[in-house]
């Protein structure tokens, strides 16, 4: 979801310092729990509840944070008008849009959990902060979901233990990173995995999820769940076709992330369907996303198993022109049936709908702490319990340039 409010950024004034500040039923977050990390470029992220984010450009984050002290209207104003060289109507028309919106935001249930004010700010975002937005935690490769034959390759590590997992989490929040997601192989089968969760809750970080949705199939399970405090989920499902699906995961699993699937979507967790497309299951995708509305599904993810990634030869792999018709086609059927739709590559899609390309904004860790771009490619740039954090920061910071 991205909210386009205070559209613009008033220049000359020096940022605010770089800080973290918490609040208990602050000012216009009365009832919630909000954590407030100004950044040196003065960007703002804004935590609330545990379960969701927001980011801010740097005027939204020093009125939110006056909002947060508990300053009314007037006081804000006089605040900003003191720094910016700006019409007070103006300042007036964006306290109340900012108000309104995280008033809405913090309140909504059934929204993705990580929010910008624009589509246009994340580039913004992905410079001057001191850690990326989201880590990914691939706490094991055990069972990996995803064609087990063409996976990329991953060297073989002795995974970190749950006191070491925990003390990973607590690093993470401490750097800046307000975002973890959990996956791997599949994240559910690590031993202390849903203490994990409630570990997230309690630190305050935003706890997701990738899986193949088995667990998931036991009703209890997910409540528990949505106990422990996790704040959103994404499925994987290769086709609305048994056969399909299960040649491709290679078990018999389809039944059970099925029922997985109906149960994440019965509670309020943010819940993504995500497809690898292949050879295999590309054909009838108007079936597959009528499928997937049928169930209740109103957001989908997608990407394709690429000529380039694969490590063996394989018929099940996809060239540029197949991907980018797949892409195409995927547009029109979720706008058909009012499914939002986000494809994790760099293909066009449409003016609407965007790529989304997470490695700029999301890291990696490997079952034993090795931090890396992503879970595409093995490249350390440090160990999260053995190296400061600050240069593994500057090592990635060097590699994406």
């Amino acid at each position: 979801m991205a909210t386009n409010i205070i559209k613009k950024i008033f220049r000359g004034a020096k940022p605010l310092d770089k800080a973290v500040y918490h609040y208990r039923n602050g000012g216009a977050l009365e009832g919630h729990r909000v954590h407030l990390r100004i950044e040196s470029n003065g960007s703002g992220v804004l935590v609330i509840d545990a379960d969701k984010i927001l980011y801010l450009n740097q005027t939204a984050a020093e009125i939110v944070k006056y909002m947060l002290d508990g300053k009314n209207d007037e006081e804000i104003i006089s605040d900003m008008l003191k720094r910016y060289r700006v019409a007070k109507e103006t300042l007036n028309d964006d306290i109340n849009a900012l108000k309104h919106t995280i008033k809405g935001f913090a309140e909504s249930t059934d929204i993705d959990p990580v929010t910008y004010l624009s589509s246009e700010d994340i580039s913004m975002f992905t410079s001057g902060f001191s850690a990326p937005h989201r880590m990914d935690l691939i706490l094991s490769y055990e069972k990996c979901p995803l064609f087990m034959d063409f996976c990329f390759e991953h060297p073989l590590k002795e995974g970190l233990t749950f006191a070491q997992w925990k003390r990973v989490i607590e690093i993470l929040w401490n750097v800046g990173v307000p975002h973890i997601l959990f996956t791997g192989g599949e994240p559910t089968l690590f031993a202390n995995f849903m203490d994990l969760v409630r570990f997230g809750e309690e630190v305050g970080i935003v706890t997701g999820l990738l899986t193949n949705g088995e667990k998931l199939a036991d009703t209890s399970y997910t409540n528990t769940l949505v106990e422990a405090g996790l704040d959103h989920i994404q499925i994987t499902i290769q086709s609305h076709r048994r056969e399909v699906h299960n040649e491709l995961i290679g078990e018999d699993t389809w039944e059970r992330t099925v029922k997985g699937l109906e149960n994440a979507l019965a509670t309020p967790i943010y819940c993504v369907v995500h497809t690898t497309f292949t050879s295999k299951n590309k054909e009838d995708i108007p079936r597959f996303i009528s499928f997937l509305k049928e169930k209740g599904v109103y957001v989908f993810a997608g990407d394709a198993l690429r000529k380039e990634s694969v490590t063996k030869e394989t018929t099940l792999a996809l060239n540029e022109a197949e991907i980018t018709e797949i892409v195409k086609r995927l547009s029109e059927e979720t706008k058909k049936n009012g499914i939002s739709f986000v494809w994790y590559g760099e293909e066009k899609i449409s003016s609407e709908v965007k790529p989304s390309n997470i490695w700029e904004y999301s890291m990696c860790i490997e079952p034993n702490g090795d931090v890396t771009p992503c879970t595409f490619k093995y490249q350390p740039f440090g160990n999260i319990l053995k190296d400061e954090w600050k240069a593994i920061w500057n090592k990635a910071i060097k590699y994406n340039r």
